[in-house]
């Protein structure tokens, strides 16, 4: 009991402390495990219950952002999100995934009106190694992960369409 009560306390304190505005940070691709891996660890489901896999979408590239509810930054850069999926509607796979809740999302999109994927992830961030709200990663039409933003962003920038245009050109 001790334990996981430590472990949630602890997860919630290092979301808190990640949680940043203060700008965005480029990660570079490659992490200390494989990428492909790091990938396939990543366990969605849509807001109904049914499983998700990123290799379904092979062929499109996929802009895939994990944020939450509680995190200023992620709500801020959800209207450029929604700006961008409406710009790139047809050339990227726009989607937005939350631990919390399927319940508590449905009702923030709904609030929000916003058109572009939600779903609900099935693991903890830190099982993916996501470790700062919100995380962007950019993953090419090949299923490769060409490109990982934590912190917020608005997506409207000029460099930030720049970022999806050249993802739609690989």
């Amino acid at each position: 009991m001790f334990n996981k009560s430590f472990y949630g306390i602890s997860l919630l304190v290092l979301f808190t402390l990640s949680c940043s505005s203060l700008g965005h940070t480029k990660m570079p691709a490659s992490k200390s495990i494989n990428i492909s891996e790091r990938l396939e660890k990543i366990k969605i489901t849509d807001l109904e219950g049914h499983p998700l896999n990123l290799k379904d979408f092979v062929g499109k590239p996929v802009f895939l952002n994990f944020w939450a509810t509680w995190c200023g930054p992620c709500v801020s850069e959800m209207g450029s999100i929604e700006k961008v999926s409406q710009q790139f509607k047809g050339d990227i796979v726009f989607l937005a995934v939350s631990s919390e809740s399927p319940e508590l999302i449905r009702s923030y999109v709904k609030k929000n009106k916003f058109s572009f994927r939600f779903a609900h992830l099935d693991v903890s961030y830190l099982d993916i190694y996501v470790v700062a709200l919100p995380t962007t990663m950019l993953i090419d039409a090949s299923g490769q992960l060409v490109e990982e933003e934590e912190g917020y962003r608005n997506w409207t920038s000029p460099s930030s369409l720049e970022k999806l245009n050249s993802l739609v050109k690989k």
